[in-house]
């Protein structure tokens, strides 16, 4: 009988051990951070939409700026002016020229990762996890072309939809398709500069 107790308390400390050791595995998953908050290492607002890479506080070393809107070319002298029609605070009026603000491309722009379709830019389960758990992202994320210049030219990335202009994305996939990623490889434009 002793040895037959022992066993099952053998067992059972064995058990214990085991899920004990499992729970650190699975809360080891990798976690995705598409979504997460990045910056582009600029002081000065960029242009345009805007990817980085290197950006090191990205999984897959992506930092995008996807928003297509466009400050209004008009003089100004507050930033009112150019916000004008405008949902958010998009704008800043500097040296008497609307331009993006920087402090809303910050909090618009987002890790992200190479893709093929929508479904690499969702949560897969327990152990493929995508999505960074915080997000400024209010709608969902999807596979798209946002540059047809500079080293991520025709390549689709995960972008949220919140940022993304369909016309204009449709409109750069055609364009893809019709030969611009061709011209992508002649192009010799200089990368993003890496965040700092």
């Amino acid at each position: 009988m002793p040895n037959t107790r022992f066993t099952k308390f053998i067992r059972h400390a064995m058990t214990l051990a085991g899920a004990a050791l499992l729970v650190p595995l699975l809360s080891a998953c990798p976690s995705g951070d598409v979504g997460a908050p990045c910056n582009h290492g600029d002081v000065e607002p960029p242009q345009a939409e805007t990817v980085t890479f290197p950006a090191l506080s990205c999984n897959d070393l992506l930092c995008v700026y996807a928003d297509t809107n466009k400050p209004e070319t008009v003089d100004c002298v507050d930033d009112n002016q150019c916000n004008e029609g405008q949902d958010q605070p998009r704008f800043e009026c500097s040296a008497g020229q609307c331009r993006l603000n920087l402090n809303y491309v910050l909090e618009r722009s987002m890790c992200s990762r190479s893709c093929e379709v929508d479904g690499d830019c969702l949560d897969g389960g327990i152990t493929d996890r995508v999505l960074a758990p915080e997000t400024n992202c209010v709608g969902s994320f999807k596979c798209v072309v946002i540059q047809k210049l500079g080293e991520f030219c025709c390549r689709p990335l995960c972008v949220c939809t919140d940022d993304l202009n369909e016309a204009v994305t449709d409109e750069l996939e055609q364009e893809c398709a019709q030969g611009a990623a061709a011209a992508c490889e002649d192009d010799e434009t200089t990368p993003t500069t890496p965040e700092g």
